[in-house]
C-alpha cells in the first residue's frame, strides 16, 4: 500500500529520514511496518512515499531502491511478540543496510525514538539476547537521533499523583487526560 509522501528537499540525510518517520507515524498504521528510502537529489535529500507491507513484520522497499538511494526507513510495530526487541535493528535491517551501503533508520513505536544504524560507523550485533531455551540472538542497537512525541490518538496531558498507602511504599500515580 503506497501512502502519500512529504513533498521536500532536506538538507541532511538525518533530517529527511527523521521528517519521513515522524510522518509515518502520524500517517501509517501501527499494526503493520511501513517504511521507504532516502535518495540523494539536486539540493539535498528526499524521502520516498511511505509504504506498508500490511504485515506486523517486514515491509519490502524494493520497488524504491536505485542508485541514488543513501538509506532507507521503516517502523517496528509494539505488540506483546515483539516489545523486547521492537527498540533494536534486526539481524535482516543491519544485513541490508550492510549489504546496500546504506544508512538505516528506524522508529520504535515501543519507545518512539528514531534510531540509526551506519554500517560504517556503528557496531553491528552489538546487543546479546539470552533465551532460557539456550538460544542466542544478537540485535543492532544503533544510536537514538530523534524522537516522535507519541501516538496521534495518545496526546493528552498526564497529571503525576504520589498515593501514599499506610504501612506500604509510596506509589507514583500517572494519570492521561485527553
Amino acid at each position: 500500500m503506497n501512502l502519500f509522501a512529504l513533498a521536500a528537499v532536506f538538507a541532511t540525510m538525518d533530517d529527511a529520514a527523521i521528517a519521513a518517520l515522524k510522518h509515518a507515524a502520524a500517517v501509517c498504521d501501527p499494526r503493520y511496518e511501513c517504511g521507504g528510502v532516502v535518495r540523494r537529489v539536486a539540493g539535498g535529500f528526499e524521502a520516498s512515499p511511505l509504504i506498508s507491507s500490511k504485515k506486523p513484520f517486514g515491509v519490502d522497499l524494493g520497488e524504491f531502491y536505485g542508485a541514488d538511494v543513501v538509506a532507507d526507513f521503516h517502523t517496528h510495530i509494539c505488540s506483546i511478540h515483539n516489545v523486547a526487541f521492537a527498540d533494536f535493528f534486526s539481524p535482516a535491517d543491519a544485513m541490508a543496510n550492510q549489504g546496500l551501503h546504506t544508512v538505516g533508520y528506524m522508529l520504535s513505536l515501543c519507545d518512539w525514538n528514531i534510531r540509526r544504524y551506519d554500517p560504517t560507523q556503528d557496531d553491528r550485533d552489538d546487543e546479546e539476547v539470552d533465551f532460557t531455551s539456550g538460544r542466542v540472538i544478537y540485535l543492532t542497537c544503533g544510536h537514538i537521533v530523534g524522537w516522535v512525541g507519541s501516538a496521534p490518538e495518545e496526546r493528552g496531558w498526564v497529571e503525576a499523583t504520589v498515593v501514599r498507602r499506610p504501612g506500604k511504599p509510596a506509589a507514583l500515580k500517572l494519570s492521561v487526560h485527553r
